[in-house]
């Protein structure tokens, strides 16, 4: 009688413990895979940015989320050091691993960030349905205000201190403030 075959190939099982330096060689190889997709999908935005096509995507419902946490609404995408230079093996060289790692992004509203990829944590967008709720909660927004309607929560504190000329309460004075 032939013996029972284990239910796996021990021949291809991989180890429960791998070495300090394997992770390590892991972890470097999906943040270069991750870095390399955002250059991808930053590209193609830019491309189709620069070519004005599609501007409706360019309304801030693309973004990007940092490592620290910020949105950073998508209005246009330009990436830096796009191009290699010429010159010796060594220049060649460094410009190609720089090249297109750096993205200046302009927001819907005109703020200017520019961002190397390893400080971009996520790609984030904003379904169409999500996007018509917030233009009519805008609308509403805007039919509260020309009905003569005070805001509410913090936007009512501190909209109505400037409308009034008064300091916040509190005394928090400075630069800009009050």
């Amino acid at each position: 009688m032939p013996e029972p075959k284990p239910p796996f190939d021990a021949s291809i099982s991989v180890p429960l413990q791998r070495s300090r330096s394997d992770i390590r060689q892991v972890e470097a190889t999906r943040e270069l895979f991750w870095h390399n997709l955002l250059r991808e999908i930053l590209n193609g935005l830019a491309s189709l940015s620069a070519q004005g096509e599609h501007p409706e995507m360019f309304d801030g419902r693309l973004g990007l989320i940092t490592n620290s946490g910020n949105r950073i609404a998508i209005g246009s995408v330009t990436p830096l050091f796009a191009c290699g230079v010429s010159g010796s093996a060594a220049q060649k060289s460094l410009s190609i691993m720089v090249e297109c790692t750096v993205f200046q992004v302009v927001t819907p509203d005109g703020e200017v960030f520019t961002l190397p990829v390893h400080e971009i944590r996520m790609f984030h967008s904003l379904s169409e349905e999500l996007v018509e709720r917030f233009k009519a909660a805008a609308r509403a927004a805007e039919q509260q205000d020309d009905a003569g309607e005070e805001p509410f929560g913090f936007a009512a504190f501190t909209s109505l201190s400037r409308q009034r000329g008064m300091p916040p309460e509190g005394g928090i004075v400075g630069p800009g403030l009050g």
